[in-house]
């Protein structure tokens, strides 16, 4: 019988994780956000947990939070006392999430879709250069998501106390949001285990200093074990 590898690789992350003591505490939470509606009804970021309970920590009423990718992370910021702009590309799930969102004064919720056109047509690698404005989702071949990462451009430099990369183009959106980072403040980054997000990112980065966080999230089995950076703003 022919083996699925994702299965493997997925089993392989869960046995990592029941010998891990530091990931075993988060095992009932990962079930329980298997629960349909989960991020809404208990408000939460897809990121592992170790980094929402290190945010949770960090995070301050009054604080400005940019984020591309909407959802239960949008309501979380929000109930934290944070002032949010979030950034969604897709129709149908900004038409799910702007409901929830209307009770909340301090959000600015925007649907941004991409526009057609590739930027780089002929490199192979354009999924990674922040210049091309491309997702490797095939969905999107032949897209860009030039005007979806460009929205932080409108606000001054140093202006959020952090930016939250969890969507699309994301080598594109940290090259648009080092600047609007105040110094001491954060910029997240999830999913850095898809090496190609920090192919060109490292060096837009300089200026920060890297925290690297892996384990489980909230999600179904996919999120088994991701990796998430932290860049905290050292100098402009």
């Amino acid at each position: 019988m022919k083996q699925d590898p994702w299965l493997i690789r997925n089993a392989e992350r869960l046995v990592t994780i029941l010998r891990s003591p530091g990931q075993i505490k988060h095992l009932g939470r990962h079930l329980e956000s298997y629960q349909s509606d989960y991020l809404f009804n208990k408000p939460s970021p897809w990121l592992s947990f170790d980094v929402i309970d290190y945010l949770s920590a960090q995070i301050i009423p009054g604080w400005r939070v940019f984020e591309y990718g909407s959802g239960g992370s949008t309501l979380f910021w929000l109930t934290k006392g944070a002032e949010v702009v979030s950034v969604e590309h897709d129709a149908d799930w900004y038409r799910q999430t702007q409901p929830r969102l209307s009770a909340f004064p301090r959000v600015d919720y925007r649907l941004v879709p991409p526009e057609s056109g590739n930027l780089c047509e002929s490199r192979l690698d354009a999924e990674a250069d922040p210049h091309c404005y491309q997702s490797s989702d095939s969905r999107y071949i032949g897209m860009n998501f030039k005007r979806y990462a460009s929205q932080i451009d409108e606000f001054p430099d140093q202006h959020f106390d952090m930016v939250i990369v969890d969507g699309r183009a994301r080598p594109s959106c940290v090259m648009h949001s080092v600047a609007k980072v105040k110094v001491g403040g954060l910029l997240v980054l999830d999913n850095v285990d898809r090496k190609y997000y920090l192919t060109h990112v490292q060096s837009l980065v300089k200026g920060f200093t890297e925290r690297r966080f892996s384990g489980l999230g909230p999600g179904g089995p996919i999120y088994l074990y991701t990796q998430t950076s932290i860049f905290t703003k050292r100098f402009p």
